[in-house]
C-alpha cells in the first residue's frame, strides 16, 4: 500500500524504480514552438537527465499537452524499456491526457489524494514543501517525492525565506525521495550533500546554459562525485 492507501500497480512499481534512480529534475517551459522544445529535451535525455518536469504558466492546455507528449515520445525513444520520467507542474488533467508519468503540485494545488484518485495508483506525484511540517504532511499524504526549498537565491523565483540546514537535513530522512530547489549549481552541491540531500531539481542552470546538455552533464557528475563521498 502507498502512504495514500492504494495498491501500487507494476507500473507504479516500475516508476518508483526510476524516480529512487532519479538524482536530477530538470524544469522546462513548453516553448512556443514544438522544434525548440523537443531539441531542448532530446538533448537532456541524451545527456542523461532521468526526469524532467514541464512547468509553463503562460500556454493553453491544448498546447500544453502537446508538449507533454512530445516529451513523452521522446523519453520512450530515447529508453523504450526504462524512459526517463517525464512529469507536468500543477495542471493534473494535461497530465493523464498526455500520458504523462505524473504530476507536481505546489502547496496551493490539488491536494496530492485527489491527483492520485484522478491518475491512478501508477502515477508519480511530487509536492512541494516550503517546511518540514508540509513534507511530512506530503507524504503522509501519499506523495512519491517532495521539492524542498527554496535553497538559495533563484533567478527563476523569489520567495520570503530559505530552507534551514536543520530542514535540508531533516528532509533528508524522509521515506521519500527529497531534491532541493532554488538557485541549485555546480559549486553548491557539496554544501547540500553535507545535510544529506543527494537530489536536485534545477531550471535556469540547465536551460539558461548556452550549452544545456552540457550543463546537465556538469550536475550529474557533480552530483555522482557528491553522492559518492
Amino acid at each position: 500500500m502507498t502512504a495514500g492507501g492504494e495498491d501500487r500497480t507494476t507500473a507504479g512499481q516500475e516508476a518508483d524504480g526510476r524516480l529512487a534512480r532519479a538524482r536530477l529534475c530538470v524544469l522546462i517551459e513548453g516553448a512556443a514552438e514544438p522544434a525548440p522544445f523537443e531539441q531542448l529535451v532530446g538533448g537532456l535525455f541524451d545527456a542523461g537527465v532521468p526526469m524532467i518536469q514541464i512547468r509553463d504558466k503562460r500556454l493553453p492546455d491544448a498546447e500544453l499537452e502537446d508538449r507533454c507528449r512530445r516529451a513523452v515520445a521522446a523519453a520512450l525513444r530515447f529508453d523504450p524499456a526504462s524512459p526517463p520520467l517525464v512529469v507536468v507542474n500543477d495542471r493534473v488533467a494535461v497530465a493523464a491526457a498526455a500520458g504523462a508519468d505524473g504530476v507536481h503540485l505546489g502547496a496551493t494545488d490539488m491536494p496530492v489524494p485527489e491527483a492520485r484518485h484522478r491518475l491512478g495508483p501508477q502515477a508519480v506525484i511530487g509536492r512541494t514543501a516550503h517546511t518540514l511540517d508540509e513534507a511530512r504532511a506530503a507524504v503522509v499524504d501519499g506523495a512519491d517525492y517532495v521539492g524542498i526549498g527554496p535553497c538559495y537565491p533563484s533567478v527563476t523565483k523569489a520567495f520570503a525565506a530559505r530552507a534551514s540546514r536543520a530542514f535540508l537535513t531533516a528532509a533528508a530522512r524522509l521515506p521519500r525521495p527529497a531534491f532541493a530547489i532554488g538557485g541549485i549549481t555546480v559549486a553548491r552541491l557539496a554544501d547540500l550533500a553535507e545535510c544529506g540531500i543527494v537530489r536536485v531539481a534545477v531550471a535556469a542552470a540547465v536551460t539558461a546554459a548556452a550549452d544545456p546538455a552540457h550543463a546537465a552533464r556538469e550536475l550529474l557528475a557533480a552530483l555522482a562525485a557528491a553522492d559518492d563521498r
